[in-house]
């Protein structure tokens, strides 16, 4: 799946990013990808350089989602996620984007993949969630099935 199959499969719904908001720049992001040491999949990158315009996510999802612009409020900071994730000293070799309630969103970076799969980490049990249906392949599978949950 693309983002263009996204797009074309949701075409009904609105796209994520909020109009009239400034926007999520590169500048931002490399500034965040150097200061926090982290590593984002190419489609994440392209979500938020390009298709966060045009793509949507589902409203929990939206929740806590992280954009790169130093200029956003904190509940829609990247920065702000990547903070709170650092600043609790997890396990390094997860990335995370969205935050909710204490857990965390991330990409597993064990794999040598250009596309990272997404898992949950779960504060309450100081682990990765284990419940498969809190595993997803990649980026795009995890904004697909956030759809796909909102109906």
């Amino acid at each position: 799946m693309t983002f263009e199959d996204i797009k074309s499969k949701y075409s009904e719904r609105e796209p994520a990013f909020p109009p009239n908001y400034p926007e999520p720049n590169e500048t931002d992001l490399n500034k965040l990808i150097e200061k926090y040491k982290c590593q984002f999949p190419k489609s994440f990158i392209e979500f938020q350089l390009k298709y966060c315009k045009e793509i949507p996510i589902g409203n929990f999802a939206f929740d806590g989602f992280g954009f790169a612009n130093s200029l956003l409020e904190p509940y829609m900071s990247l920065e702000e996620v990547l903070k709170d994730y650092a600043e609790l000293k997890l396990p390094e070799y997860l990335t995370p984007f969205k935050q909710d309630n204490g857990d965390f969103w991330c990409f597993d970076n064990r794999s040598s993949k250009s596309e990272y799969p997404i898992v949950i980490f779960d504060h309450n049990s100081n682990a990765i969630e284990s419940n498969p249906n809190y595993k997803w392949r990649n980026f795009i599978d995890w904004i697909d099935k956030t759809m796909e949950d909102e109906y």
